[in-house]
């Protein structure tokens, strides 16, 4: 026998998307990609912070702040030499202080810290051309 198991829940705050869905560096280079955070939640204006989730110790990854009321951030990617070529997955949170409460029509909505992951990139390596 199967069985479905199904929540019904309310619409996220906010969601993250990367500009691109692959990128291809090369190792020893540096790239750049945007992030684009929708802003779901009419009332959430504030900072979002961007961790990174972990990837191998030869990819370096500088994830800045949404700042309150943008729209989207720069994430550096730099991959070091001697990085194995490959693909490698690259995803961040969002967290951010969002106000919230269980009855809608309620006046006060005190702030509470959601985190959600963004949609994630494929970061290609390639090796360095030999010379």
């Amino acid at each position: 026998m199967r069985e479905l198991t199904l929540a019904v829940r309310e619409k996220a705050p906010f969601s993250l998307r990367f500009g691109a869905e692959q990128l291809q560096i090369e190792a020893g280079k540096k790239a750049q990609v945007k992030l684009a955070v929708t802003r779901l939640n009419p009332d959430f204006k504030e900072k979002l912070t961007l961790l990174p989730l972990p990837l191998p110790g030869n990819i370096k990854i500088t994830a800045p702040e949404i700042a309150a009321g943008a729209n989207e951030a720069t994430i550096d990617v730099e991959i070091q030499n001697g990085t194995r070529p490959g693909n490698y997955t690259l995803a961040i949170v969002g967290q951010g202080q969002v106000p919230y409460a269980k009855d809608p029509a309620s006046k006060e909505k005190p702030n509470v810290l959601v985190s959600l992951p963004s949609q994630p990139v494929t970061i290609t390596v390639v090796e360095m051309p030999k010379k």
